[in-house]
């Protein structure tokens, strides 16, 4: 099984979110005996306890109108497989795919690949599958990394402002209550937060990103909504910075997403150490993103994968021929050198 060849006929299929079936039809019929839940795909070797999960997903953004080449066309040029979704994550799953059919499994272990759907938009992916599979160990989400081990992630709160204030006219302000007013000075206090930093992860944040108020320009406008995009931290969870948010705000705070929560694996797990070890890395990095990895952040577990950040989402996306065949070696090479650790 070629990686480049994988990966350049998973991106000659279309499959933005909600349309995988393609890349699953694919992957069965290259995993003979792989079974199939939902638009999800998963595989196993080996029956030990020690369970080792290798994920990535399936799906992708749709292309943006600035894509100048097909993207579903898969080209090699210059050392690179072309496509949509050729960095992020088709090919991170194909190094996945290729790892799991040539890592060696021990009698103490077991290895469970899943090609899963929805990573992009949230929904039906490995959330939904992880009851179906065996109790997880530990795990290897497959995501662009530049093959550096990435050991934690921050959340993700999404969250609603809502300045209430009373409708007079423009001319007469002093009569109503403006709401625009209210949402500015909580948009400041945001602003002013003294929120945490992560030695790898950086500064949990707090982001007004979206603003809507106003009826016209001759009235006091009673009402105004704040979207707020937070980043959050493992010692500054989902719920801490919505109480926080609660705590300072004027405005009514409604909570519209906590779902993806930050995920910190200590350097000295075994999978971390392992991944290290064939990667040829000193220390575990933070990884820049969010990815599935907090559906699996009871156990150990990183983000590594071939492929470039900067390239996830871009028109003219690519992957280098060269990272993708150095991946499989480093999935290989973590894969078993994590069940090597493993007890006797």
């Amino acid at each position: 099984m070629d990686v480049v060849d994988l990966t350049r006929a998973l991106v000659r299929i279309p499959s933005v979110s909600g349309s995988e079936q393609g890349c699953i039809a694919l992957l069965r019929e290259t995993l003979q005996g792989a079974a199939v839940e939902g638009r999800n795909l998963f595989a196993v070797r080996g029956s030990g306890p020690d369970t080792l999960l290798l994920n990535s997903h399936t799906d992708t953004v749709p292309a943006s109108p600035e894509w100048t080449i097909d993207p579903h066309g898969a080209e090699v040029r210059d050392g690179k497989v072309m496509g949509l979704g050729a960095n992020d994550a088709k090919g991170p799953l194909a190094a996945l795919v290729c790892a799991f059919v040539r890592a060696k499994v021990p009698a103490t272990g077991r290895l469970v690949l899943a090609a899963t759907c929805d990573e992009e938009t949230g929904g039906e992916g490995l959330g939904t599958l992880l009851p179906s599979l065996p109790k997880v160990s530990a795990s290897i989400i497959g995501e662009p990394t530049a093959l550096e081990v990435c050991s934690c992630q921050r959340g993700l709160l999404r969250l609603r402002l809502i300045a209430r204030g009373k409708r007079a006219h423009a001319a007469r302000p002093w009569q109503g209550e403006n709401a625009i007013e209210k949402a500015a000075r909580d948009v400041m206090r945001l602003a002013q937060l003294p929120l945490p930093v992560h030695p790898l992860l950086g500064p949990a944040t707090a982001q007004a990103t979206v603003i809507k108020g106003g009826v016209r320009t001759n009235v006091v406008p009673p009402e105004c909504t704040i979207e707020v995009d937070a980043r959050t931290l493992p010692q500054l969870d989902n719920r801490a910075l919505f109480e926080m948010v609660k705590g300072v705000a004027e405005s009514e705070v409604d909570l519209v997403s906590e779902r993806i929560a930050p995920v910190e694996t200590a350097p000295d797990a075994r999978i971390v150490q392992a991944a290290l070890a064939a990667a040829g890395q000193a220390v575990p990095r933070a990884f820049g993103g969010v990815s599935d990895l907090f559906h699996v952040r009871a156990a150990p577990g990183i983000v590594l994968g071939p492929g470039r950040s900067e390239q996830s989402h871009a028109a003219d996306e690519w992957i280098e021929v060269e990272a993708l065949r150095k991946g499989v070696e480093v999935y290989v090479g973590a894969i078993e050198r994590y069940f090597a650790t493993g007890a006797a």
